[in-house]
């Protein structure tokens, strides 16, 4: 009976102690930098000659920033109205007699969408696994007021231009930033979206500046304007390392495994990010 009250007690002595380490282990948080890497603008893009078609899914577009459709699927996402309305094309172009884009996609009766499927909140799975966003949600309104149907297709963001190309897409629309050369490969819709490329770290780490990331190690996805943002920074040369991934969310996980020092992504996706993962398993 000794024995048995003997073993009870430091069985308690432990479970208190387990449950004292666990009350104590602090909570990770992650947060952004306040120097960014740039503002940039989000543009839907199409393959160079469809202007027909690029531009009715923008005047469909305008008249849902017009009727309030555009600021009701923005509050869903972001609790206030980010879309902007108010830009112009970065390159414009008249419709050309040849150009039946619009006429083709009608007859089609398809619309297909191409988007990095891990790009939350503009394209991504849910727990359902179905694609949902900010984007997905304003196209489907765009489809619906065409009168054809939304096909939207995962592709590799690397390889984004060569889907467009190729036909095998009708456009990019997945928080896309315009930039020289997607304006000059392809057309690309009026901004309809601000972002800045922010920097996310572990709260408390010594990254507190841009300048702190000389000797780390930095993640960011592969073909993103993120890796341009960052190839344009001096601090480019004087970083260990760069990490490229197919997608923002597996390099957040290696943040917090503690893989990369710090990473490097558009703020919509970030915010998001940090929001949705940014707690302890």
């Amino acid at each position: 009976m000794k024995r048995m009250k003997i073993f009870a007690a430091l069985l308690a002595l432990t479970m208190a102690a387990v449950s004292l380490f666990s009350c104590g282990k602090a909570e990770k948080k992650y947060v952004t930098l306040p120097e960014d890497f740039g503002s940039e603008e989000y543009a839907i893009g199409f393959r160079p000659g469809d202007v027909a078609l690029a531009k009715e899914v923008q005047r469909i577009l305008d008249e849902m920033c017009a009727d309030g459709t555009a600021d009701t699927i923005s509050q869903k996402w972001f609790s206030t109205n980010l879309i902007v309305n108010d830009r112009d094309y970065p390159r414009d172009e008249e419709v050309s007699a040849d150009d039946t884009s619009l006429e083709d996609l009608k007859s089609r009766g398809k619309f297909i969408l191409g988007l990095d499927d891990s790009f939350p909140p503009m394209g991504f799975r849910d727990e359902n696994n179905e694609i949902v966003g900010v984007d997905i949600d304003l196209a489907t309104e765009v489809c619906k007021r065409l009168g054809v149907e939304l096909v939207v297709q995962p592709i590799n963001w690397d390889s984004k231009e060569l889907e467009l190309t190729s036909g095998k897409i009708d456009c990019i629309w997945n928080g896309m930033t315009v930039t020289d050369e997607r304006i000059e490969a392809m057309f690309l819709s009026k901004p309809y979206l601000d972002n800045r490329q922010v920097v996310i770290v572990e709260e408390g780490s010594k990254i507190a500046q841009v300048s702190d990331l000389a000797g780390k190690t930095v993640g960011l996805q592969k073909g993103s304007s993120a890796r341009e943002a960052f190839d344009a920074n001096p601090i480019a040369s004087q970083v260990k390392e760069v990490v490229e991934y197919e997608d923002n969310v597996s390099a957040f996980l290696d943040l917090q495994a503690g893989r990369i020092d710090a990473l490097l992504v558009d703020e919509v996706a970030g915010n998001y990010i940090i929001a949705t993962y940014g707690k302890n398993n």
